[in-house]
């Protein structure tokens, strides 16, 4: 997606997909799969969910037809291995949302269709340079697919473990998106991740502020595993190599994840245990309103778009913009627990 036939034609197809996924994520209300509040949930009544059905669909459907709108094949290798993989890890997470299977079948799941994203991915130029070994930079291939499935793992599941709150998760990415198409104006990455911003706002309305519906498994890992590979998109540019992009836009996920991962450690708990001590539930539990918080990590995501303008602008350095996007994160984290070692806060 370089250049529209029209003017009108992209921004057409950008409304096409936010009413798709609006009229999509509204009969997904109908189905009735209920998501029923547990020990971990931050909901008090069942409500349905199963919308991220209607975010996938959009999705699917948009990028082939964008192609289409250049004069493109509706599809090339890459993106028919990133549409398949989507469309994988989605059927598999919503008969998990409706039947509940094991998590190690789910794990399988994230696992090949990060294989079947790697396996379509172009080795980075400078990968074979970085490598602390001379004669291992003829292993580079092997090395950037082990490095992009753990990648897409990790980001499948940091995603799909903050979605918790009310449009915390789906109005992150959907941020997230506007800021990569607005960063990469023009080339194939930008369109899809506008594509991507554009069906998660029509699901947006049914889930911020109160929720008719959740995203469920089928939304939210499907996120996870296009933001990971967007992330790998930008590290293997043939210019310039924004690695940093994705992690800097969605700082407050991967930080909330690695943070809490090291502070059960810490503690002795079990980590593939299920809990509710993310940073976002722990600043719920000490009085927050999900409003609030959820807006807080949106914020995030606005000043990871700035630090990364600047950095691919050449108006700070690398370090110096994840310095700036981690010190928000450090003090975010120091401020939640102050308030829950205040004894007066609420329960």
């Amino acid at each position: 997606m370089i250049a529209p036939p029209s003017p009108l034609a992209f921004p057409f197809l950008l409304f096409a997909t936010w009413i798709t996924a609006a009229l999509t994520v509204a009969a997904t209300i109908r189905l009735g799969v209920m998501d029923h509040p547990g020990h971990r949930s931050s909901h008090t009544r069942p409500t349905p969910k199963g919308g991220g059905i209607g975010i996938m669909a959009a999705f699917v459907l948009a990028v082939p037809a964008g192609r289409m709108l250049h004069g493109l094949p509706p599809l090339d290798l890459p993106l028919a291995g990133l549409l398949a993989a989507t469309t994988l890890l989605g059927a598999i997470s919503w008969l998990d949302d409706v039947y509940q299977w094991s998590p190690l079948l789910k794990l399988a799941a994230q696992v090949a269709a990060s294989v079947l994203v790697a396996l379509t991915l172009p080795v980075p130029t400078g990968l074979p340079a970085m490598l602390p070994i001379p004669w291992a930079a003829s292993f580079a291939a092997p090395v950037w697919f082990v490095l992009s499935v753990c990648c897409l793992v990790f980001m499948t599941n940091a995603v799909n473990f903050m979605d918790g709150l009310n449009g915390l998760v789906s109005g992150s990415v959907m941020l997230a998106g506007l800021a990569i198409g607005i960063l990469a104006t023009g080339t194939t990455l930008g369109g899809m991740a506008l594509v991507l911003a554009a069906a998660l706002a029509g699901f947006l309305p049914f889930n911020f502020p109160s929720a008719r519906i959740f995203m469920g498994d089928v939304g939210s890992q499907p996120c996870g595993l296009l933001a990971g590979a967007f992330g790998l998109a930008c590290a293997s540019h043939p210019g310039q190599a924004a690695w940093y992009v994705v992690p800097m836009l969605l700082a407050g996920l991967i930080y909330d994840v690695l943070y809490t991962l090291a502070r059960r450690w810490r503690n002795g708990a079990r980590l593939m245990e299920g809990h509710r001590e993310h940073l976002y539930q722990r600043a719920t539990q000490s009085g927050l309103s999900p409003v609030t918080v959820t807006l807080i990590h949106w914020g995030f995501v606005l000043w990871g778009s700035v630090t990364a303008y600047t950095v691919l602008h050449g108006l700070s350095g690398t370090a110096t913009g994840l310095l700036a996007v981690l010190l928000p994160q450090l003090a975010w984290s120091a401020f939640v627990e102050r308030r829950m070692r205040q004894p007066t806060r609420p329960v």
